[in-house]
């Protein structure tokens, strides 16, 4: 009858960000060795805590799978020698498969004869293959970071002090670290971390449960979120539910219990960003708030039942306090001169060892960010001024005593000082917001002149890292130039900036103080556009869009973003135009003529209806030149959509000119003539997009 197993990998407390990923490991490695061993079982599920990594498989045979398989060997001209005896080839070949040599077959094949083993593998007990595979599983378990501590150099997130694994009523053996397998799970470690016989997988939860573990994670979840927020409602307030702390303090905790405190009134003066980075990032609490304002409340969680809990409040708040007195010291000092005093400052730290200081990467900040202004001056007119001194201002606070002590608010600490110099609101958001977007899916900088800045910020960083070879690889990307490439697409497509990306990078390199000739600058923008167009591609995927589609708008791609995208918009909605696929067909043979001919446009003028004689071949050219004016004017404001369904029109005509016309005409006046009417279809489209990168329909 089929049993169930589990493994409980006991392990001294773990970072709360290894728990999940561990957990995800050993289940998906654990099913997959027990398929790659033929032994089947109906569900598999974890649970877990900082101390513990369990899997738990339902319905495990008791046995693999019985095998029968074929297995091709060695020419079957060696079964035997001219004495008649089987030779050492067909011997050990034989013996590989644990069977005789008088059982040997032999194959035909059309690359010959050979010879041929019928194997049959039985079943092997369920309890042996788990005794076989659990170490290796373990052993193959990653982490950011691991330790070794005993002699087998086992690496390990953390040391392993205990292994749990049974199947149904029975211990699996191993060893594994100089550790021996059993039936012991521990306790809750603040209470003495007692131990309790397990004497079925079944009743593993409840076992822990007593032993006042809750040891699965989502169950765990759902008592930290309502004890908080019952907690919150005790103190009159809302929970500031941050997701990421309540997933954090979820597998840092084993039995969270809620514990509320207070800290003095006078320490609300201090910025918001300053106090919830106290509070959530270095002690793990979670602020309480009335509508959008912090409260002098905040709630701490203690792994353990509610024993001495005015001791454990008070502790906290003890703690609490004296992190709130060094912020407030810190914030006084930075406060007592301006922030555009604390410039020269930056020519003391150094940005890179071959870039120069903070300050020199401001001044070039500044000089992009003005280009960047300039050139979108006509479409989209900003606070010049604005942008020079939120650009001047911008690394300012990163030699401030706050940012010092918590590096993490570099930008929101900027913004608060500037505030607090009289500085304009614009002024001080666009330092506040300054290195926005912080993450995949967070906001982007709110204003355009604090967008155009971080852009700025964003390009000199991805120049100036490229100049000196510091740029990513497939496994490292120190500099985070990825997000930062991100970041800079994201703001050209959120903000709509028509903004030259590629010229962007001209300008940002030349200003590197890096001696570069012009072969190693061509060099550099190449590698540079094709980073930064592999972003953007993976980031119209994530967005639905199919690679060929991107493909087909790469040209050009990144001198204006926007425009990019609504190319690629319309390529995505007309290409499911039944007439399409077959266009983009034809489109391609209109393209490979014209590469085999080495036509170009320029050489040979447009065109002239008067110099055509096929019948076919005046129809294109009327229906041509019938839409052409109309595809223009779409693409000159941007209807793209609108003008690939006009080209989808002329689909009838291009089929009668390819059937009639033989474009490579002998005479050479008539051949260009036609070669030009081909060449003007493939500019309209190209206008648009580069079909023939399109497969198929979408």
């Amino acid at each position: 009858m089929p049993k169930d197993f589990i493994l409980e990998i006991g392990t001294e407390p773990l970072p709360a960000r290894f728990v999940k990923p561990a957990l995800e490991q050993l289940l998906r490695k654990t099913e997959g060795a027990c398929a790659e061993n033929r032994l089947k079982h109906k569900s598999g599920k974890y649970c877990g805590t900082l101390r513990r990594l369990a899997v738990i498989l339902e319905g495990v045979d008791e046995k693999s799978e019985a095998l029968s398989q074929e297995v091709q060997g060695p020419s079957a001209r060696l079964l035997k020698d001219e004495t008649g005896a089987f030779t050492p080839q067909a011997a050990g070949f034989a013996k590989k498969y644990g069977i005789k040599p008088q059982t040997l077959e032999t194959v035909s094949t059309p690359k010959g004869e050979f010879l041929l083993a019928k194997v049959d593998i039985p079943g092997e007990p369920a309890i042996a293959i788990f005794s076989r595979i659990l170490p290796a599983i373990i052993a193959s378990l990653e982490f950011p970071k691991s330790m070794e501590w005993e002699e087998s150099r086992l690496r390990f997130g953390r040391p392993i002090r205990t292994l749990t694994a049974l199947y149904g009523k029975r211990v699996v053996p191993f060893k594994l670290a100089g550790v021996k397998s059993g039936r012991l799970v521990q306790g809750l470690e603040v209470y003495g971390g007692k131990p309790a016989a397990l004497t079925e997988p079944g009743r593993y939860r409840l076992v822990l449960k007593n032993l006042l573990v809750i040891v699965d994670s989502e169950e765990r979840r759902a008592i930290l979120t309502q004890e908080l927020q019952k907690t919150a409602k005790q103190l009159g307030a809302q929970l500031d539910a941050d997701a990421d702390l309540i997933e954090e303090t979820v597998y840092m905790t084993e039995h969270p219990v809620p514990v509320a405190g207070a800290f003095r009134k006078e320490f609300l003066e201090l910025p918001a960003p300053l106090l919830s980075l106290v509070l959530k990032k270095q002690l793990k609490f979670f602020p309480v708030r009335e509508g959008a304002a912090l409260t002098n409340s905040f709630i701490g969680v203690r792994d353990g039942i509610s024993e001495g809990q005015k001791l454990v409040r008070e502790g906290y708040e003890r703690v609490l306090e004296a992190r709130l007195r060094d912020a407030a010291f810190f914030i006084t000092r930075d406060m007592a001169a301006r922030l555009e005093d604390k410039l020269p400052l930056l020519e003391r730290v150094t940005y890179q060892k071959d870039l120069g200081s903070m300050a020199q990467k401001a001044e070039r900040v500044g000089r992009i960010s003005s280009w960047l202004c300039e050139s979108i001056r006509q479409q989209r007119p900003v606070k010049e001024d604005v942008a020079a001194l939120v650009s001047r201002l911008c690394y300012a606070d990163l030699v401030t005593e706050v940012v010092k002590e918590f590096p993490e608010l570099q930008g929101a600490m900027g913004g608060c000082y500037a505030r607090h110099d009289g500085c304009d609101e614009r002024v001080a958001l666009g330092l506040e917001q300054f290195y926005y977007p912080v993450a995949a899916r967070t906001p982007i900088a709110a204003t355009d002149e604090g967008a155009l800045v971080s852009l700025a910020g964003k390009i000199d960083s991805l120049a100036g890292s490229f100049a000196v070879g510091v740029a990513p690889t497939a496994s490292a990307d120190p500099f985070g130039l990825r997000r930062q490439a991100l970041g800079a697409l994201r703001i050209l497509l959120e903000k709509q900036l028509p903004i030259d990306l590629d010229e962007a990078f001209v300008q940002a390199l030349s200003l590197q103080p890096v001696g570069l000739d012009q072969s190693q600058k061509s060099k550099i923008l190449r590698q540079l556009g094709e980073f930064v167009w592999a972003r953007a591609a993976a980031f119209f995927e994530e967005m639905g869009h199919k690679s060929d589609e991107i493909r087909s708008v790469r040209l050009d791609g990144l001198k204006n973003l926007p425009r990019t995208f609504r190319r690629l918009a319309a390529v995505h909605v007309v290409r499911r135009d039944p007439d399409f696929e077959p266009l983009a067909a034809a489109f391609k043979r209109a393209a490979n003529i014209l590469r085999q001919a080495q036509f170009q446009q320029e050489n040979g003028g447009g065109s002239e209806r008067a110099k055509l004689q096929d019948s076919a071949e005046l129809a294109f050219y009327d229906a041509l030149t019938s839409i052409e004016g109309q595809v223009r004017e779409n693409v000159y404001h941007d209807g793209f959509e609108a003008g690939l369904k006009s080209l989808v029109s002329i689909k009838p005509h291009l089929d009668q000119f390819f059937d009639k016309v033989m474009v490579m005409a002998e005479d050479p006046e008539l051949r260009r003539q036609r070669l030009s009417l081909l060449a003007r279809l493939v500019g309209l489209f190209k206008s648009v997009a580069d079909i023939s990168e399109l497969q198929g329909r979408s």
